[in-house]
């Protein structure tokens, strides 16, 4: 569960993510996100995928990370947002964070109704 939580974050984190043209460093970083939730997927979201591609590419991570850091306001959020749908593989990425929420919502039946209204707003995209 706790890795679910750290999927969740880290695909809310890159949403934040600031600029975005041909193949930027925002776009890497969602191509990164995207494999990293495929691959943990594919793994029944046990969590060893995830732990192996973090420690195999910590340096992209903490690229990552340092790119949307104190981007936390919802303007900001959503301006990446938008800037984001430029990636060629941002149809992929959504894709991904939807059946990583979907399993989300069955391992915290509580937080339903929050995470169906999110995959409602991706799926609107």
């Amino acid at each position: 569960m706790k890795n679910l939580k750290l999927i969740a974050v880290l695909g809310l984190g890159f949403m934040t993510i600031q600029s975005c043209s041909k193949q930027s460093e925002l776009c890497e970083c969602t191509d990164m996100a995207t494999e990293m939730m495929k691959g943990d997927r594919e793994h029944n979201f046990d969590g060893t995928f995830q732990k192996e591609y973090v420690e195999k590419h910590k340096a992209e991570e903490a690229k990552c990370k340092k790119i949307y850091e104190g981007n936390n306001d919802k303007a900001s959020q959503e301006k990446m947002r938008k800037e984001m749908k430029e990636c060629s593989g941002y149809e992929e990425f959504k894709e991904e964070t939807i059946k990583s929420m979907e399993n989300l919502k069955k391992q915290m039946p509580g937080l339903s109704k929050e995470i169906d209204e999110s995959i409602k707003e991706l799926r609107a995209e």
